[in-house]
């Protein structure tokens, strides 16, 4: 209920002059579009920065699932507990701070976001659900170094019921107060949980949707006209209703992210292929489509101006499984900077910065150049299997010497600022040794189920061991 109350609230003190937009707006580029119904969920409007000329460049940056705690533990302000040691939330961060320099900075928040431990959870009809929520102070950690644009549509985002719904968007909206930002995917009814969010950026409108897998597809999880949660991404009818609502909404970037995958599989399914590809952006024009769930990297694609990530794997999560046993094609999450620049009243992507990041479990940082490297060449091998030969193209990145890879579009250093710094001189990648690329091959082979294997044969003996998990991604299985 308290969401609601803060909704009237803000609307009403911004319209009195109550919050002035310094308080509201503070220390951003960013403002909220100019109509209540465009802002992220909390009805504000007739706040705005200065305005000064349209940008001709955008820098995105993208990083995957994130949340910042193990299921079921209490939520603290301090920060992350393991064990007895306490990480704070900016010292999660702190290894990729300076990595999140963008326009806009996305994250999929995998997580109600509460700083109440007094939740019931809901059992999602598993025998042994798992439950995440967060603290409200992860957020402000997230935006303090620089996330502004956030999903919050997965299979997570019930596990402590319509109450926590309610919970994570009361806490958006108090952060949504303190800095403009978007944030899509679930809502306090069917319309609200479609609706798009928008952000201005010097007049520039950037449109931003998100929607997700709801776990086990239960329907009472489903937004309906008067309950709290989000579409469902497997219901057909939801999924082009949130596109069709972020196709109409007046904006010159549209944005578009999708919950779904099956975990562990670093190979797109034809579903992903027909409703991302052939649907969201060969169809309808979505600009960026931002894919993550499986907890694993998939392949880039360009497909003429759309601009799709299949997975982005895993940001920050001492939730999931340590990632770092699985290798080279699946230990790694992907952080991208997409860098735009508009020319005749369109945005064309320029350059795409691919970096892999390793420690997603505690404290998400860069891998050592020479291991970095390779798994771009891994993540190259992924791309290559996105050709379809007629307008789609998986995108190949060129190893750099901090081991981040590199895409540049034809005439990008010849556009001058960061885009010529970035791209003076750049070659596409070559293909690695083949040692190297038999290793790719057999680490990226795409096997039907990853969820699962089958538990080794006991050996004879008296001695009592213990077997490993037959679920190798144990806490993160979305059914």
């Amino acid at each position: 209920m308290r969401g609601r109350w803060l909704k009237l609230f803000l609307t009403a003190a911004a319209l009195v002059g109550l919050v002035p937009a310094a308080m509201l707006y503070a220390a951003t580029r960013a403002a909220p579009c100019d109509r209540t119904e465009v802002t992220a969920s909390i009805g504000t409007s007739g706040v705005a920065l200065p305005a000064g000329p349209p940008p001709d460049r955008l820098d995105i940056v993208l990083v995957g699932d994130t949340g910042f705690n193990s299921s079921d533990a209490p939520v603290d302000a301090k920060g992350i507990h393991k064990g007895r040691a306490v990480t704070s939330f900016p010292e999660t961060l702190a290894g990729i701070s300076r990595d999140i320099d963008g326009d806009l900075a996305f994250a999929n928040v995998e997580t109600v976001v509460t700083d109440r431990n007094d939740l019931p959870p809901e059992s999602k009809g598993k025998d042994a659900p798992v439950h995440f929520r967060s603290h409200p102070a992860a957020v402000k950690a997230l935006m303090d170094v620089g996330f502004n644009m956030f999903a919050l549509a997965n299979n997570h985002a019930f596990d402590y019921g319509a109450r926590g719904i309610e919970e994570t968007l009361y806490h958006f909206a108090v952060a949504n107060a303190e800095r403009a930002i978007a944030y899509a995917g679930i809502g306090s009814n069917f319309e609200e949980a479609i609706h798009p969010s928008c952000l201005d950026l010097d007049g520039t409108r950037i449109a931003f949707s998100a929607i997700g897998l709801i776990t086990g597809d239960q329907p009472q999880y489903r937004a309906d006209p008067k309950s709290a949660v989000q579409a469902s991404y497997r219901n057909r009818p939801d999924f082009e209703a949130v596109v069709d609502k972020l196709i109409a909404m007046s904006a010159d970037y549209r944005i578009l992210s999708i919950h779904y995958g099956l975990e562990g599989r670093v190979v797109p399914d034809d579903r992903q292929l027909a409703d991302w590809r052939g649907f969201a952006a060969e169809e309808k024009g979505i600009d960026l489509i931002v894919g993550h769930h499986p907890h694993v990297a998939q392949g880039v694609e360009l497909d003429g101006k759309s601009l799709i990530f299949y997975g982005l794997g895993n940001f920050l999560h001492p939730g999931t499984a340590e990632m770092t046993r699985f290798g080279l094609c699946r230990d790694y999450g992907l952080m991208a900077k997409v860098h735009l620049a508009r020319a005749d009243g369109s945005w064309r992507v320029e350059a795409i910065e691919a970096i892999p990041l390793t420690n997603t479990q505690t404290k998400p940082e860069r891998f050592s150049p020479e291991e970095s490297q390779k798994r771009i060449y891994a993540l190259n091998h992924l791309g290559a299997g996105l050709d379809d030969g007629k307008n789609a193209k998986g995108v190949r990145f060129t190893p750099q010497a901090d081991g981040s890879g590199l895409y540049c579009a034809e005439g990008a250093a010849d556009l001058g600022g960061k885009l010529a710094t970035l791209c003076q001189g750049w070659q596409p990648a070559a293909e690695p040794n083949k040692p190297l690329a038999d290793k790719i091959a057999d680490a990226c082979e795409d096997k039907p189920f990853y969820g699962r294997h089958a538990a080794p044969k006991r050996r004879a003996s008296s001695r009592r061991e213990s077997s490993p998990s037959p679920f190798p991604f144990q806490g993160l299985r979305p059914f």
